[in-house]
């Protein structure tokens, strides 16, 4: 009776065996060349035509899915050309040699377009020449990522019945070559290619399981952002190891290395996989918190300033095109107690008549953990910019910080900010500003009677305190009571958290989820799920207390396996999702 069973698991075992190896078969040089052929011109051709018209069409989707699975090819082919190839040969050694420069070409390639993406969203300006650099460095990469794998692919159909170069029983160089530079080359080469696929790993444990202390959540919040580069990059970086030691490795560990590899960059792409579940989720919670009828209530010409998709994959990997507006750097509103404070002022073009957020005023405040930060910063740039672009007045504001032992070690925060100041003088400073506001309102075309609070992290903290402070009305010897609070914006919030690094406070300043009222303005929250440091209970409890005062007016846009600071990268995942919502949030309540 048990032997129909084992002839069952031995035909399934069987089957997949068959299946597989039909798969290995089929991978051949010449199958993969042609494909190769095919797909890196129209990457090429879709990349400058979204330079040049990068408004959103269903197009741009199939081209973000056509881009990750031509690098994937890419890769495949390159590896299969580099084991297959005799190096004996004159001609095989220099493919040999173009195999491990464009593995290598392709890390650094990946890593350009996310440095250009970065350069280009710290400017405060949208102007060519300055952005240059920007530009140059991210369509240089990806036109040449394309472009050399293209070469290489037509090298392989020309030669491909060259059967002394594909002769796989002498693809050994039996030359003298592993002497002098290229020995120590290759060294070097094995030393970061092993150190990178550790790092690969941890990334990948850090974005599936999340961060258990401060190194492990500084990774976390470029891990899940980053997730399809890394995802790439790792993919290049593993096919580099095994070149460098497929003859050193036994079969067994070449195995196992190829699967710890595959996972780690299937991991890496798991955000990028879950964008659909995360937009259906995020609109089923906006709906829960203001209304099933919310996109009926935003007119179709409202709707045409609007983004028209929440996540574009080209949007990721080429960058979103800043928007057009009028900045006003660094104005001074307080220079007392030892320190000096400035904001930054966004303001949309022709004083934004037509435009969906009619002079409404946005309160920028940074995060830092109290203790460090600035205005500005290629996250909040770009994100200011397209909201006043948008016809809202966005202010981006300093405030006094808690002078602690990491002053040193910090090259980023301005040092007239710091001194021994704790919560309240904080939400004090913002005060200062909210007075400077209600002054001075009519020069910039500020709408007092309809103002969002926004930040992160310590900031989100502050936002939640300054709002809902305004908004009960009994602080108005420290907040300007003219200020009316339209909604509260706050990101991975840190309430409650202060005390951790040693500031204290009034208890409402520390918990402001304390002064939630029945009458407290809408709020939408943006919380990754493998926010350790900022756990996310913070922000499903502000959301219960608004329930519990018969306020259902709040909502959380989950980010699947985002960590602490997952909107950095302006163009990722995390940040358009939450760009969305957050523009039709401030349209519904402004």
């Amino acid at each position: 009776m048990e032997q129909p069973s084992i002839i069952k698991i031995d035909y399934k075992f069987k089957s997949t065996r068959i299946l597989v190896e039909n798969l290995v078969a089929f991978l051949t040089i010449k199958r993969i060349s042609h494909l190769s052929v095919l797909l890196n011109p129209i990457c090429i051709i879709c990349g400058i035509s979204y330079l040049i018209l990068p408004i959103y069409t269903i197009f741009w989707d199939v081209f973000g899915i056509l881009i990750i699975v031509t690098l994937f090819v890419n890769g495949l082919l390159v590896y299969l050309s580099s084991i297959k190839v005799n190096k004996a040969t004159k001609l095989g050694k220099k493919l040999n040699l173009i195999c491990y420069v464009y593995l290598v070409f392709m890390i650094l390639a990946l890593m350009g377009i996310i440095g250009g993406n970065l350069i280009i969203y710290a400017s405060y300006t949208n102007s060519i020449i300055n952005s240059l650099g920007g530009y140059f460095l991210i369509y240089f990469c990806f036109i040449s990522l394309f472009a050399f794998s293209f070469l290489i692919a037509l090298f392989d159909i020309k030669n491909i019945n060259n059967r002394i170069l594909w002769n796989s029983e002498n693809n050994i160089d039996k030359t003298v070559s592993n002497r002098g530079l290229k020995r120590v080359l290759k060294r070097i080469l094995t030393i970061l290619s092993s150190i990178t696929f550790i790092i690969g790993g941890l990334c990948a444990f850090v974005t599936l399981f999340g961060s258990f202390e401060i190194v492990t959540t500084i990774f976390a919040m470029f891990s899940s952002q980053f997730g399809a580069f890394f995802s790439l990059i790792f993919l290049a970086n593993m096919l580099l190891l095994f070149k460098l030691k497929k003859h050193k490795w036994k079969p067994k560990k070449i195995k196992r290395k190829t699967i710890i590899g595959l996972v780690i960059s299937f991991v890496m792409l798991l955000p990028l996989f879950l964008t659909h579940l995360t937009i259906f989720a995020a609109n089923k919670n906006f709906s829960n918190a203001f209304g099933d009828d919310w996109q009926s209530r935003i007119p179709v010409k409202v709707n045409n300033y609007l983004l028209k998709t929440p996540f574009t994959t080209p949007g990721y990997f080429l960058g979103i095109p800043p928007k057009d507006c009028l900045v006003e750097e660094h104005t001074l509103f307080y220079d007392e107690e030892g320190i000096n404070l400035y904001f930054d002022a966004y303001m949309p073009l022709k004083k934004g008549v037509g435009l969906p957020g009619q002079n409404s005023t946005i309160l920028s405040i940074h995060g830092g953990g109290w203790i460090l930060g600035d205005k500005g910063g290629s996250d909040r740039i770009p994100f200011n910019k397209y909201l006043a672009a948008q016809g809202y007045i966005v202010f981006d504001i300093q405030y006094g910080l808690f002078d602690s032992f990491l002053t040193p070690i910090d090259p980023v925060t301005p040092r007239y900010t710091k001194g021994d100041f704790n919560i309240d003088d904080m939400v004090r400073h913002i005060g200062i500003f909210t007075n400077y506001l209600a002054e001075n309102a009519q020069r910039y075309g500020a709408n007092l009677d309809s103002v969002f609070v926004t930040g992160g992290s310590s900031g989100g903290h502050l936002t939640c305190a300054t709002a809902l402070a305004i908004a009960n009305g009994n602080y108005s010897d420290i907040l300007n009571s003219t200020l009316i609070i339209r909604g509260i914006i706050p990101y991975y919030p840190a309430n409650g958290m202060a005390s951790w690094f040693g500031i204290d406070g009034r208890e409402e300043f520390k918990n402001p989820e304390t002064l939630i009222e029945e009458s407290s303005p809408p709020c939408l929250i943006f919380q990754g799920t493998h926010d350790i440091l900022n756990y996310f209970g913070i922000a499903t409890n502000i959301r219960d207390i608004y329930l519990s005062q018969n306020n259902k007016q709040c909502a959380i846009i989950w980010m699947p396996l985002g960590g602490h600071g997952c909107d950095f990268y302006y163009p990722g995942y995390y940040t358009q999702i939450f760009l969305y919502y957050m523009e039709r949030f401030l349209y519904l309540y402004h």
